[in-house]
């Protein structure tokens, strides 16, 4: 049975119903969870303190340089002397996913379908740079491009999990998400600093709880943000919201379709993953917030907003990603802060997919199974506010139109791995088998 979320747009999951304090229930919670002894967390902030002071001027001297990049080639994987590196910042540029030409070609084919139904929702109302589509079939098809795949793979493979965890990281499933075309001068678009996946719920769910046990301990400095294991079972989404996730992506992304200059309407991330990590989970207990119900820019319904005032450190990381040409992709990690430059100061539009990194688990395979019914359908997937603005489009993507490597991806096609197989990872490639039928 699905159930559709309300209407709305991309700028809904930054409005959140709670005006003033939250509830008391919050004020319960810290307590419960932050150690019995206050200096435990104050001495970890020291400590995390000193190391933003340490690495802060290196990010600042590097500026857009800091974040890794690498050129896609036949067999892609990471190059092993840049995993580290890539672990630590939490992101990575790569380059040439696709050819700039197949790039260039996915957004003539949006802007063409956009063109055939005037009216499509967007944000904002009166002049859409973010669309509520979903299934054109240059999305579809991108989504399932060979090169993708490798490169979503080879991102979840920098993750690790026991052999007894049920996932399989060398299987990619599909997250059906937006378009952007952001147009010259646009100023709508901006966002600040903020957190997606999930908000109050870090803290709420005992499973996505245990992902940060280290950093709530005071060890933050022992936290693995690349260990799978309580992703699988955590809870990311409570209270509704209109753009809360419910599938675990190892990372976000998106897909180039046109140059994006660096700090012209782009994109900007904080690159330094466990500290910023740790410094948004532990802000809430801190002993000025610790006595109230403040989540530290945290509310339920909504994404984490950083708030400059309460986490400067956070917000001094910021970097503007590097120039970016079509078929480039930009991943950064779940639990990574990042924002939308204010203005598209660039004299062509800035448009890119989005389209994350999503590896075989149940919690995905839970997920796909209700995005194949809405894509049947020609709905709004599950995570996405309830347009279905395109459910009577007779040029949108159907499931004739999926290759065999989208037919898996989207749960049509029975999966049947010629890789080795874990005992978890083969638990994971049964279930999916199972639930989706096939």
């Amino acid at each position: 049975m699905l159930s559709a979320r309300k209407a709305g747009n991309i700028g809904s999951i930054f409005v959140s119903s709670f005006k003033g304090e939250l509830p008391a229930h919050y004020q319960e919670l810290k307590k419960e969870i932050a150690p019995k002894d206050p200096s435990v967390i104050q001495n970890a902030w020291k400590r995390l303190e000193s190391s933003f002071k340490e690495e802060i001027p290196k990010i600042k001297e590097l500026g857009s340089q800091v974040i890794p990049q690498v050129n896609f080639h036949e067999k892609f994987d990471f190059p092993s002397d840049m995993k580290a590196e890539i672990k630590k910042r939490g992101c990575v540029i790569i380059r040439n996913v696709v050819p700039p030409e197949v790039a260039q070609g996915y957004k003539q084919q949006v802007l063409d379908y956009i063109a055939a139904h005037p009216g499509v929702p967007g944000f904002p109302d009166n002049d859409p740079q973010v669309w509520e589509l979903y299934w054109s079939k240059a999305q579809v098809e991108a989504r399932s491009h060979p090169h993708f795949l490798q490169t979503a793979t080879a991102l979840n493979r920098l993750w690790h999990a026991d052999e007894n965890d049920e996932v399989d990281l060398e299987t990619n499933l599909a997250y059906c998400d937006r378009v952007r075309i952001r147009k010259p001068k646009d100023h709508s678009f901006k966002l600040r600093e903020h957190l997606d996946g999930g908000s109050t719920e870090r803290w709420e769910d005992e499973n996505y709880r245990k992902c940060f046990s280290n950093i709530l301990e005071g060890k933050w400095e022992d936290h693995d943000p690349y260990d799978v294991t309580h992703r699988l079972d955590a809870k990311m989404q409570l209270h509704d919201a209109p753009g809360g996730c419910e599938m675990f992506r190892t990372y976000q992304g998106w897909l180039a379709l046109s140059s994006a200059k660096s700090g012209c309407g782009s994109l900007q991330l904080c690159p330094l993953i466990k500290e910023t990590t740790a410094a948004i989970l532990m802000r809430p207990l801190m002993p000025d917030l610790l006595d109230s119900s403040s989540m530290a820019g945290a509310f339920p319904g909504t994404q984490i907003d950083i708030d400059p005032e309460l986490l400067p450190q956070v917000v001094d990381t910021t970097v503007c990603i590097p120039d970016m040409n079509p078929g480039d992709a930009v991943f950064w990690h779940c639990d990574m802060v990042h924002a939308v430059d204010s203005v598209c100061s660039q004299p062509t539009d800035a448009s890119v997919f989005y389209i994350p990194a999503s590896p075989l688990c149940s919690i995905n395979t839970a997920y796909v199974a209700k995005q194949r019914e809405t894509f049947r359908l020609g709905l709004t997937p599950p995570d996405f506010p309830g347009n279905n603005a395109e459910k009577d489009f007779q040029d949108r993507a159907t499931p004739d139109d999926l290759t065999p490597l989208a037919r898996v991806g989207m749960g049509f096609q029975r999966l049947e791995p010629k890789h080795k197989l874990t005992k978890g990872a083969q638990a994971a490639v049964d279930n999916f088998n199972k639930v989706l039928g096939l």
